[in-house]
């Protein structure tokens, strides 16, 4: 299986890129070769102009179980798993929504990957743990950042130094996952809601307003209300905001240009 077969890349009419995470003979464990396609995978589908919504999915019944035990085996000694790596944040720095549809074990690795997703739909039982602990590891990444930020922190260390599985029900309680599908379900859900999205709307309001939440995480309310002011005065010049005033006043759903990467 090459590289570009570890992750699968398929957009439907609709301006949905679906990403599913291809080593099935493994479970989905990942790898480096998986991690280099699903970054590419990205960066793709950030520039392909026929993707407006990203779904990231795992193939088969599982979504990402962890680091393939063959890859801990050989790091375990204190070599390095790789050389001048993308940060695990990748998914954040994506001027498109990333939708995670979780339709298995989501575990490690697989949840440090899953966090950084802007919204998550996960199936009814699948199970989830953070594993670090259990390996002699601290939270990978900025693991224990985002779980601070979605469940707080009693409940970040509970889920982090417990190491405990837990359930999609759990998880979507929690505020780890903001979806509940039905097995078998889960990935047409997500990408229901993300055709939605790509349909109505506008690929500059969706880049700046993702910059915005994961940006405006770090900084002042004050600081955040400046760059949004900033961002108005830039969006007004844009094609976008013409064409969404002329929808509104026509009477008629927008119909937005493809992406065109827009520097603020």
């Amino acid at each position: 299986m090459s590289e570009s077969d570890e992750v699968l890349y398929d957009v439907d009419d609709h301006g949905v890129l679906v990403l599913t995470l291809n080593r099935p003979e493994r479970r989905n464990m990942w790898s480096l070769g998986m991690e280099t396609a699903f970054y590419g995978g990205l960066a793709r589908g950030a520039q392909d102009p026929d993707v407006r919504v990203i779904v990231v999915t795992g193939a088969g019944n599982t979504f990402c179980p962890g680091l393939d035990p063959n890859v801990l085996d050989e790091i375990k000694g204190g070599s390095r798993y790789a050389t001048n790596r993308l940060p695990q944040t990748f998914a954040t720095t994506i001027p498109k929504l990333v939708i995670g549809a979780i339709n298995g074990s989501c575990a490690g690795i697989g949840l440090a990957q899953a966090l950084c997703l802007d919204y998550r739909f996960a199936s009814r039982g699948a199970k989830f743990t953070t594993a670090f602990s259990k390996r002699g590891l601290p939270a990978e990444d900025a693991s224990a950042w985002m779980l601070g930020r979605l469940t707080g922190p009693a409940h970040a260390l509970d889920l982090i130094v417990s190491g405990r599985v837990f359930l999609a029900e759990e998880a979507a309680e929690l505020g780890v996952v903001q979806r509940l599908s039905e097995p078998g379900q889960v990935l047409d859900d997500a990408v229901a809601y993300a055709r939605a999205v790509a349909e109505n709307v506008s690929p500059v309001s969706m880049a700046m307003m993702k910059s915005q939440v994961w940006h405006d995480l770090d900084c002042t309310m004050d600081a955040a209300r400046i760059r949004a002011q900033h961002l108005l005065t830039l969006a007004k010049g844009l094609p976008d905001f013409t064409e969404g005033v002329n929808a509104l006043v026509e009477k008629r759903a927008p119909n937005f240009e493809p992406y065109s990467r827009v520097v603020f």
